[in-house]
């Protein structure tokens, strides 16, 4: 369990909108925020009402450790965007939180489509070491988390305190990202329960640790949405996965894509090829083994896949001419593919 108290209790207490790191450059650096005196914070302009109030705040507690801004674990690409939380409440490992960071959001109400995409860019990119960071919630959120599980690392970040988990469907889901080396990560103290207006920090600090964020599903109206704007404005890479115009939970992204500079992300492969320089597992043997005659079924049992998964992600490939849907759930090469066939029959 953590405390803290003095200078950053207060900080948390007033939430003063400081800009944390000009305040430690004008007092001469970290150090000297911790021991700042009502004297100092005067003379740098911040009223008396909200200093008196500042020394005067009870400690704060925890069941998680306690980061303020100027502990070295706490993650650096939060500490250098506008206005950081001056205090994290973070359960599990907070080394992730300085590594390599790239988030994937989304909706609650994903389709198949969005949640093998969810799944696929989080377990690639988990596999070549960069940590997934999303929000814990239903949907695209956990699907992200779950896919980096099983190669890597991933962070929560909640809208609410650490005494809570919501949903508390994904409890489990919350241990095993602590129990795999990750972290479940808040701005809020422990007894701030999950309510409309805690979760638009939580979209801005999930862009805040990341250094790019990927929109897979988002209706026009969406957290998602402000999640990107909120990296868009950081300066934070930004992506988005297409969808049909007509399909509602696609709607935003393409929205996005069409009114910002977001970046298409069409190919998983080739978008973790790029971030991580890892090269993919190559698809030939099953993409053969599947145009020579094996049903859908024995194929994703032969990878270790469900049948939906795999049906979500040729139905990806037949979108963008890789495949070509036959009667009796068959598959042929589309154009992009013809090389697999003419390669194998030689």
């Amino acid at each position: 369990m953590g405390e803290i108290k003095g200078f950053w209790a207060g900080a948390y207490a007033t939430a003063f909108p400081l800009f944390w790191p000009i305040l430690a450059e004008r007092m001469g650096g970290w150090d000297r925020v911790d021991q700042a005196t009502a004297s100092e914070l005067l003379e740098l302009d911040v009223p008396q009402g909200i200093v008196d109030e500042w020394f005067q705040a009870p400690p704060i507690r925890s069941v998680g450790l306690i980061l303020p801004i100027s502990d070295p674990r706490y993650p650096e690409p939060l500490r250098d965007i506008l206005g950081p939380p001056p205090l994290l409440f973070v359960d599990g490992d907070p080394a992730v939180l300085n590594r390599r960071c790239v988030a994937i959001v989304g909706t609650r109400g994903c389709t198949g489509y969005g949640a093998t995409m969810a799944r696929r860019l989080g377990s690639g990119l988990a596999a070549g070491g960069i940590v997934i960071v999303s929000g814990l919630a239903r949907g695209i959120d956990t699907q992200a988390h779950r896919g980096a599980l099983q190669s890597g690392q991933t962070v929560a970040v909640l809208g609410h305190g650490l005494a809570y988990t919501a949903p508390s469907s994904n409890r489990g889901l919350r241990e095993d990202i602590c129990h795999y080396g990750g972290a479940v990560v808040s701005s809020w103290k422990d007894d701030i329960p999950p309510r409309r207006h805690t979760f638009p920090r939580r979209n801005r600090w999930i862009a805040g640790l990341s250094e790019a964020v990927i929109v897979v599903e988002a209706p026009l109206r969406s957290g998602a949405l402000h999640t990107a704007h909120d990296a868009l404005d950081m300066g934070r890479d930004t992506f988005a996965v297409p969808g049909a115009p007509h399909q509602l939970t696609s709607q935003g992204c393409n929205a996005l894509l069409k009114t910002t500079p977001t970046g298409l992300l069409d190919d998983v492969d080739e978008f973790v090829t790029e971030r991580t320089g890892m090269l993919p597992p190559a698809r030939e043997e099953w993409l053969r083994s599947l145009f020579e005659g094996s049903s859908v079924v024995d194929v994703a049992r032969n990878r270790g896949v469900s049948t939906v998964e795999l049906l979500s992600e040729l139905a990806v490939m037949e979108a963008y001419g890789q495949v070509v849907r036959m009667p009796g759930q068959r598959y042929a090469p589309g154009r992009g593919l013809l090389s697999l066939v003419s390669a194998n029959s030689e």
